[in-house]
């Protein structure tokens, strides 16, 4: 029984770190949502948080944000402003983050490698500062 208490425990903390967020300001829409990445022609393997950002309205919109992200419960990006992206999305444009895509800065958050490689895992994020112009 303790098994299978320890098993539900562990579902639940860890779909709680993946609940999706979303913001909707001014026309633009962000939403996060978890993406596995296995690339063994980069040697890369890694979870990470990605993001979606929709421009819904007929006109160019430039947005600003920032993350807050806590690594193992402590803030890792608190006071650093390079962690402050912009975006530029043309009317009714989607941008979503992908894996290893080095061209879109601020499409994805990393979460954690396999255990094997580093322990250091995501525990919680936020976006800040949203702007939108």
């Amino acid at each position: 029984m303790k098994l299978y208490t320890t098993i539900f425990s562990l579902l639940i903390g860890s779909s709680a770190l993946f609940a999706q967020k979303s913001i909707n300001q001014a026309g633009i829409k962000i939403t996060t949502a978890p993406l596995h990445c296995d690339v063994p022609s980069e040697g890369y393997q890694a979870d990470l948080i990605a993001l979606t950002i929709t421009n819904t309205t007929n006109e160019v919109k430039t947005i600003s944000y920032s993350f807050e992200l806590y690594y193992d419960n402590n803030c890792a990006t608190c006071g650093h402003d390079e962690y402050l992206y912009t975006q530029t999305l043309q009317p009714n444009q989607t941008l979503q983050g992908v894996c290893l895509d080095r061209n879109n800065m601020g499409l994805t958050i990393f979460d954690h490698m396999p255990a094997h490689l580093t322990k250091t895992q995501l525990t919680d994020y936020n976006i800040l500062h949203v702007t939108v112009q």
